[in-house]
């Protein structure tokens, strides 16, 4: 893996930093920017992670979490994006994107005019990106970051980015899982960590109310079997009455994939009127990356997202529209010409 020259030296040079991802983080981005965070700190660095909208609930057993800051407290040399490239959806205040002296994006996923479509708009004047859409996780490449820094590691980075491949990479058996991935996985095994427990933390635990919210998803869930499409709904009413929030709906959308005979899989969330949510899992090759986008969202081939500013019912309308016409141009395998 690479390593942009440019990168290291800024890296190096600079001495304050605010780290932070995309709204709605995830595991690999809270473990990337955590591991990063701790490694800059081991070479003496002034360094915070901030998350606008307060870290998930679900992340506060890693390490450092407990000095996530919803606002930085200082002004800092460089803002480091992992795991996102577009300032739009940062979880960052505005200010800070208004405002920011030099913007360094490390991030994996296959989004060529990052530096571009925000450069453009005057936030920053200084942009070092590196995207590397090889890689499984972000926190593959915080890794090589690391390493290239010469930062020892440690139990508490390499839990931060242990959870950070588990969770882009489905505990290994999602299609991104490559040997290197494996390799990597074993290596931060050596420091400590419990991978038994990480799994059933990242991709298992719930609360009883999240789980009185999957039934209700469940419950809901349509499947159109000729295009091998499966959805649900979550309504601000199935929310309230549950007493649970948006977050408590990681990974739902992974059981409605689970669906035998499924392509797409998709997961509507009203977080407010007009404030609709929106996550893609496929299989087979489908790329739902691509219907993401034409909704301004994105992420990878197999699993992505966007947020579409409509009523519920035309969201749905609207989204699974183009799914259905994404899956009638994408034969199912077995299919087509031999």
């Amino acid at each position: 893996m690479r390593i942009p020259t440019n990168l290291l030296l800024h890296l190096k040079s600079a001495e304050k930093f605010v780290i932070a991802s995309h709204v709605s983080p995830e595991g690999d981005a809270i473990g990337s920017a955590l591991a990063l965070a701790m490694g800059l700190k081991e070479l003496g660095k002034r360094v915070e992670v901030v998350c606008h909208d307060g870290l998930p609930k679900r992340y506060a057993f890693l390490p450092e979490s407990d000095k996530v800051r919803r606002e930085p407290s200082f002004e800092p040399d460089s803002l480091v994006l992992v795991d996102c490239a577009d300032l739009e959806r940062a979880d960052i205040p505005d200010s800070l994107k208004q405002n920011a002296k030099s913007i360094v994006v490390i991030d994996h996923h296959p989004y060529k005019n990052a530096k571009r479509r925000s450069a453009q708009k005057g936030e920053a004047n200084d942009w070092v990106v590196w995207v590397e859409p090889r890689a499984a996780a972000t926190g593959e490449m915080i890794v090589a970051l690391l390493n290239a820094l010469k930062v020892p590691m440690t139990k508490e980075i390499a839990t931060c980015l242990y959870v950070a491949l588990i969770s882009d990479t489905g505990v290994f058996h999602f299609s991104n899982t490559t040997p290197k991935t494996l390799r990597l996985a074993a290596s931060l095994l050596e420091y400590g960590v419990d991978p038994q427990e990480l799994a059933y933390r990242v991709m298992e635990v719930r609360s009883f109310a999240a789980t009185q919210l999957l039934g209700r998803m469940l419950s809901k869930a349509k499947f159109e079997p000729a295009l091998g499409l499966c959805w649900s709904v979550l309504t601000l009413k199935d929310f309230a009455q549950t007493g649970t929030t948006d977050e408590d709906t990681e990974n739902f959308v992974n059981f409605l994939r689970a669906v035998d005979g499924t392509r797409v899989a998709v997961l509507f969330r009203e977080i407010e009127p007009k404030h609709i949510k929106v996550s893609f899992r496929s299989r087979e090759g489908v790329d739902v990356s691509a219907i993401a986008r034409q909704f301004g969202g994105g992420g990878h081939p197999a699993a992505a997202g966007c947020r579409v500013h409509q009523s519920l019912r035309s969201a749905v309308e609207a989204v699974l529209g183009a799914v259905r016409k994404s899956l009638l141009s994408s034969p199912m395998e077995g299919e087509g010409s031999p």
